[in-house]
């Protein structure tokens, strides 16, 4: 990258800019960077290369031209909250207030424009709409991503702007505290003081005629070196300059080194939604670190540091093939994408891009799953809830452990997805996470937890069910909860359940009345079947209770006709 410049209009190519700018001009410059604005938003969620893009690019950039035109020289001062037209602010950030670091400031367009070092623009009165539409191209290159291999600076460097003037944090000696300024100047002599020469005054400016006129000629030559240099992709050229230190020095240490700069790059492409760039920049660390040791905590960082609500808002607009391209990426990464794929779920207001981050997740975590248990414990309860159902997704014995940790969630909306993912564990390793939902005081999750506990009879499912039936409390329960206890007792239990439906039957004695749990009783007696199930419900028919007759004629009337 070459040097930063600091770049200020000489007299004979732009007058000074006037301080106190019209009304006029205020109002126009600051309706343009509105839609200049704009177009950063647009360019992040929909890529540069969209239609809408272009558009507002081709509005812009004649209005532009238009405006240096009319009110040049035009000097606008970039700060990150801001952007000032002599003394009035033609731009405020509408996340002004938010602190340095927060990402909803640095996705504004003052931000974008003071991030790499740019401090003050000068329009001249020529400024011709093809350089506005190439200002507008390097606007566009540098501010979907925090961070990019060519930053703005660079970017309007290398353009050869003839009519625009551009002033760097280089210059800024303001920036100086006044008071250290001060005890600085104190040190220096005065000079009365320094040695007397005799030299020519003419010798300095004609030296620096010199300098300036071997720039001059050597100007041309460097921005061919330049373009022949930029002709080369960048996959390329990393290519070539890692093959090189490698054979140049194969030490430890220099492996470590491209190993962090490949990161990096990984990292500045993912954020860009360069999936071709990522890919490439992973192959080339696969091959630098075949076994991932090096890399898998500073790419775990990476991946943890980009702008995802960024990336999701241009997944949210792109199309199914680019949606597969992320997708198919970070399931080639594997565990350090985690971050980034949550942050999808988290932030996506599409359900396909959800199922695609969900599909990737449960192929990237399959072999382990262990990774996904870390953000159970996120406070965001939809979060968890998707990362609920990647475990049932994967299955298996690993998952069950984190399944056991959300069944206890705060949120009932979590616990019913954790139920549901138990489907698809094997009976008897989710038997005990089942059966520690038979107390709770959610129907919609006891139905849910009853239904599976019935798939498959197990005389501990059938202990566990009288244990709540038999209870002091259970008379307390809510009613379908009761009658939902005992339907399930008749789909798992054997004749060692008759007893207890026995007792619930007779309870009252003569003074029984009619209740759903004696009909549900009497109804689960039919149900069993057995020999002993049909002798109790025979000695109930002849009861002294009306009540008990009913109930034990009805159940013994719907298991005949069944």
């Amino acid at each position: 990258m070459p040097p930063r410049e600091t770049e200020r209009p000489t007299p004979s190519s732009a007058p000074e800019p006037r301080w106190r700018e019209s009304s006029e001009a205020v109002e126009q410059v600051s309706l343009w960077c509105a839609e200049a604005a704009r177009l950063v938003h647009l360019a992040r969620r929909l890529g540069p290369e969209s239609d809408d893009v272009r558009a507002c690019r081709r509005r812009l950039a004649p209005d532009l031209a238009r405006l240096a035109s009319a009110h040049g020289p035009l000097r606008l001062d970039i700060t990150p909250r801001s952007i000032v037209l002599g003394d009035e602010a033609v731009f405020t950030a509408d996340h002004a207030n938010a602190p340095i670091g927060e990402r909803a400031l640095e996705r504004e367009l003052s931000w974008v424009l003071h991030r790499d070092g740019l401090r003050a623009i000068v329009l001249e009165p020529d400024f011709s709409e093809a350089e506005a539409a190439t200002f507008l191209d390097v606007l566009l290159a540098s501010a979907p991503a925090d961070a990019t291999h060519e930053d703005l600076v660079t970017l309007l460097w290398d353009s050869g702007f003839a009519h625009l003037v551009v002033e760097t944090e280089e210059a800024e000696i303001a920036r100086i505290n006044p008071l250290a300024a001060e005890r600085e100047l104190s040190r220096v002599p005065f000079v009365d003081d320094w040695p007397q020469v005799s030299a020519p005054g003419l010798d300095a400016r004609r030296l620096w005629d010199d300098v300036c006129r071997l720039e001059a000629e050597a100007l041309p030559a460097f921005r061919d070196a330049w373009a022949r240099e930029r002709s080369e992709s960048f996959a390329a050229g990393v290519e070539a300059m890692t093959g090189a230190a490698l054979q140049g020095d194969s030490r430890p240490e220099v492996t470590e080194a491209l190993v962090a700069s490949v990161v990096t790059w990984l990292a500045t492409a993912v954020q860009r939604c360069d999936w071709e760039d990522a890919r490439c920049a992973h192959d080339l660390l696969c091959r630098l670190d075949p076994s991932g040791r090096r890399s898998i905590e500073s790419l775990t960082h990476a991946f943890g540091s980009v702008d995802a609500q960024a990336i999701t808002e241009r997944l949210d607009d792109a199309d199914v093939r680019e949606q597969a391209r992320l997708f198919a990426f970070v399931v080639r990464v594997g565990a350090p994408s985690l971050p980034l794929l949550v942050a999808v779920l988290a932030n996506s207001g599409r359900s396909r891009v959800r199922a695609g981050a969900t599909t990737a997740l449960a192929y990237a975590f399959a072999d382990d799953p262990a990774p996904l248990g870390a953000w159970l414990s996120d406070p965001r309860w939809h979060v968890v809830r998707n990362v609920v159902f990647v475990l049932g997704q994967i299955g298996g014995g690993e998952v069950v452990p984190h399944l056991a940790v959300a069944a206890r969630h705060i949120d009932a909306r979590v616990r019913r997805a954790a139920i549901q993912a138990l489907g698809q564990v094997p009976h008897h390793l989710r038997r005990s996470v089942l059966l520690t939902q038979l107390d709770t005081g959610d129907g919609r999750l006891l139905a849910a937890s009853l239904a599976m506990l019935a798939r498959e009879p197990d005389p501990r499912v059938t202990e566990a069910l009288l244990a709540r039936i038999l209870a002091p409390e259970f008379e307390s329960r809510p009613e379908e909860h009761r009658i939902a206890l005992l339907a399930t007792l008749s789909d798992v239990a054997s004749d060692q359940a008759v007893p207890a439906l026995e007792e619930l039957l007779l309870r009252g004695g003569w003074f029984a009345r009619r209740t759903p749990e004696r009909t549900a009783a009497a109804r689960a007696l039919a149900r069993l079947g057995s020999p002993v199930a049909r002798e109790v419900l025979d000695r109930g028919r002849a009861h002294r209770s009306e009540a008990v007759r009913e109930a034990c004629d009805e159940a013994l009337t719907e298991w005949s006709d069944s």
